[in-house]
């Protein structure tokens, strides 16, 4: 161990009076355990006949040593129901032989006075003599201070002989801690005994809070090294020493002691809370704000002010920061804008000339330099965002307004956005991901099956993390439903399973409710959850998900391993039904998107689906001469080509294959223009259109209209021509040659 150096003294914790905040179970020096509580409690020892907590393969340290001693039976179960309690130590002392005395037991069974006394008297017949009496009582004393003890004090320690000697062998501490520690022995506790004040009470409130928070499990053997080497550090108070010095003197590191170390800087972290304020109103004056302060997860979590020199910018910034949490903006959002703003700080140091120095030419240059530093347009959005809804709020609600009103980001202002290529994995890939063996490797349950519940559903990472335990719901028929929550919608949601799905969530509802009493997640953190009311993290899954790849080695159609993330699944589910032809509509509500728009993106990655079926399909000009597949390099751009001609001009009985930077001279006659095509799908149309245009034709002629009867005659000898072209088989040519039992003539027997 390090010898601790002088650093700049922290300074105590003044005008902190922990003694009012502890409460009784944490007030005492020796601090016991209930084993029954989720974090400083635990699982029991394997002997029936022992209360102390399981530390070692089931077993408390000293039953442990006595199997070890037993030479390690390998029927444990046998051996532990056969061990005896540890709890000689206060076992009831002998008394002297004499029956009305109530002294210790020293020499020939006897007290020290009635041993004296039967020497006296020429050491006749023992048994005899204690049957006699062994003479006149002695005078009744008070009863031993040891706990439990039903013999009389001897001395001035108020000890019976046999437990005086025990305090004198121990070197004859302060009796009352002595006595505490007697009481005690054979339990689980924190031992505060050696700690000075006020770092007994100090440590006492840490573990205090540890137990109120609920989440780090903190038994007494995970800090008692901790507890040990802390009176020797020469400080009576956590707060002497900064935290880098502690761990620095203590010798902790992320290999050796990182349990005693977290606790060390969760305990300082404590104190500084109890001596600073916590809250709103004391945080919002620092410029690094501490996010537990404010009541928001994470130990060491903070947003950090001090890039922005500019004092009006700085606390502009701050004001914006605390309004968009409080309207449930998302943490790492925030953290995200107050990074962009503190780069836009640090860029022009003119700025702390005041408000007035923020000009439009200003925003041009950052424009420039954010061009050079974020080449991806993405990158470069997200910027320009977090100072434009900077500069929106601080007009909207007058908290600037020396700020000029020219100075803004206009819409172009901002880069084009490239859309992306499609993110859906392959059908290679996905076999690979949802076979049975390779998803038995998935060392986690719950990683398994959040992996599961993504492939199957397309929730959103972040979603299916943290779906509740009562998440499955039935229809009127039966059919199971997954409850969940969109949390970037803010709203709940529902997403038809399957059966298979079903009964693995059903089996980790049973798993997570033996674990836990009352849980809240269906997928329960596995570290620092001792009650399982926190979440499954993303991160930890995003790693266990990578280390599943590489061992299932999965790689893609050229034999290179696959990078997957979670949000791909969400695009191969919706691209998945898309393909499938389920309308856009139902997918959107699988989805649960807001809009169209959103979905529209899967249904772009669909194109494959529908050219396959267009090519499938056989296409006749007006002329009902079939058209061949394009088979060229040019085919998807063809096709790319048509099927924006589709979204462009929608047609009811066919497709337009005009280029689209050409102006269409035909204007809704695409029945007579040189550029249409249709296939057999459309025969309905088709034919009612025919009867449409015979009955008008009758109607021209009847009324002398030759010209309308003209076009109209155009008309239907193309329709006739398209029809027979339809449904004529596709191994007929339609000539004179053909061998088909199918004539040209639709009316010949």
């Amino acid at each position: 161990m390090r010898q601790l150096q002088p650093v700049p003294s922290r300074g105590h914790a003044f005008g902190i009076d922990l003694a009012t905040r502890l409460r009784p179970q944490f007030a005492q020096p020796m601090i016991l355990v209930d084993p029954d509580d989720p974090v400083i409690g635990g699982p029991r020892c394997l002997v029936p006949v022992c209360d102390r907590l399981a530390v070692i393969f089931g077993k408390c340290s000293a039953h442990h040593q006595r199997w070890i001693d037993d030479d390690r039976p390998a029927d444990v179960g046998s051996w532990a129901a056969s061990a005896p309690a540890n709890r000689r130590w206060l076992q009831q002392p002998a008394k002297c032989a004499i029956p009305t005395c109530r002294r210790s037991r020293r020499e020939h069974g006897l007290c020290h006075s009635h041993a004296a006394r039967w020497h006296q008297q020429g050491r006749n017949d023992l048994p005899q003599w204690i049957a006699e009496g062994g003479g006149p009582a002695l005078p009744v004393g008070a009863d031993c201070r040891f706990p439990a003890c039903g013999l009389e004090a001897e001395g001035e320690a108020g000890l019976c002989v046999h437990h005086r000697n025990r305090w004198i062998r121990a070197d004859r501490p302060p009796i009352d801690a002595w006595l505490l520690g007697c009481a005690t022995f054979g339990q689980d506790r924190f031992d505060l005994r050696a700690l000075a004040e006020p770092m007994r009470l100090e440590v006492a409130y840490a573990i205090q809070c540890r137990v109120d928070e609920r989440r780090t499990i903190t038994r007494p053997h995970s800090i008692r090294r901790l507890l040990r080497a802390l009176p020797a550090s020469g400080v009576t108070s956590l707060l002497e020493r900064s935290s880098e010095s502690w761990t620095a003197y203590l010798g902790f590191s992320s290999d050796r002691g990182h349990i005693e170390r977290r606790f060390l800087l969760d305990a300082i972290g404590y104190l500084q809370d109890l001596q600073d304020r916590v809250g709103w109103d004391a945080e919002f004056l620092r410029d690094v704000w501490l996010l537990r302060r404010l009541g928001f997860p994470g130990r060491d979590a903070r947003f950090a002010f001090t890039g922005i020199e500019a004092t009006w910018l700085r606390e502009l910034t701050k004001r914006w920061a605390r309004w968009r949490l409080s309207t449930g903006i998302a943490v790492a959002t925030v953290g995200a804008d107050i990074r962009a703003i503190t780069l836009f700080a640090r860029s022009f140091p003119s700025l702390r000339g005041g408000p007035e120095a923020l000009t439009r030419e200003i925003i041009e240059v950052h424009l420039a330099h954010l061009a050079e530093r974020f080449p991806n347009p993405k990158s470069r959005t997200g910027q320009l965002s977090s100072l434009s809804g900077l500069l929106r709020a601080a007009r909207q609600h007058g908290w600037e307004p020396r700020l000029s009103p020219q100075v803004d980001l206009f819409p172009e202002d901002y880069p084009r956005l490239i859309k992306g290529a499609p993110r859906a994995l392959t059908e290679a890939v996905m076999s690979q991901l949802e076979l049975p063996d390779n998803l038995a490797r998935f060392a986690d349950p719950c990683g398994r099956l959040l992996a599961q519940i993504l492939m199957g559903t397309g929730l959103r990472v972040g979603d299916g993390s943290k779906l509740v335990l009562d998440c499955i719901v039935r229809d009127g028929q039966g059919a199971p439903y997954l409850r969940y929550t969109n949390h970037k919608m803010r709203r709940e949601a529902f997403v038809p399973i399957d059966t298979d799905l079903t009964q693995a969530i059903a089996a980790q509802q049973q798993a997570v409710l033996a674990e836990f009493e009352a849980p809240l997640f269906l997928l329960p953190r596995p570290t620092r959850n001792p009650e399982g009311k926190i979440a499954f993290s993303t991160a930890t899954f995003r790693g266990q998900l990578r280390q599943w790849l590489r061992i299932c080695d999965v790689r893609d159609e050229h034999g290179q391993p696959v990078h997957a993330t979670p949000h791909q699944w969400r695009h191969t589910f919706g691209t998945r039904l898309i393909n499938s032809e389920v309308p856009q509509e139902t997918v959107r509500r699988l989805l649960d998107h807001d809009s169209h728009a959103m979905t529209s993106h899967y249904a772009r990655l669909s194109d494959t689906t529908i050219r396959e079926q267009w090519e499938r399909a056989r296409k006749v000009n007006i002329a009902g001469e079939q058209l061949a597949t394009d088979a060229s390099p040019l085919a998807d751009a063809v096709w790319m080509k048509n099927n924006l001609a589709r979204a462009k001009m929608a047609l009811p009985n066919g497709y337009c294959t005009l280029p689209l930077q050409q102006k269409c001279e035909f204007a809704n006659a695409c029945l007579t223009c040189p550029v249409f095509v249709t296939t057999a799908e459309f025969l309905p149309q088709h034919h009612r259109q025919l009867e449409q245009t015979q009955v008008l034709i009758a109607q021209a002629d009847a009324g002398g209209q030759q010209r309308l009867a003209e076009m109209n005659r155009t008309v239907e000898r193309n329709l006739l021509a398209i029809i027979d072209g339809l449904d004529r088989p596709a191994c007929c040519s339609g000539g004179a040659l053909c061998s088909c039992s199918r004539t040209k003539d639709p009316h010949a027997g």
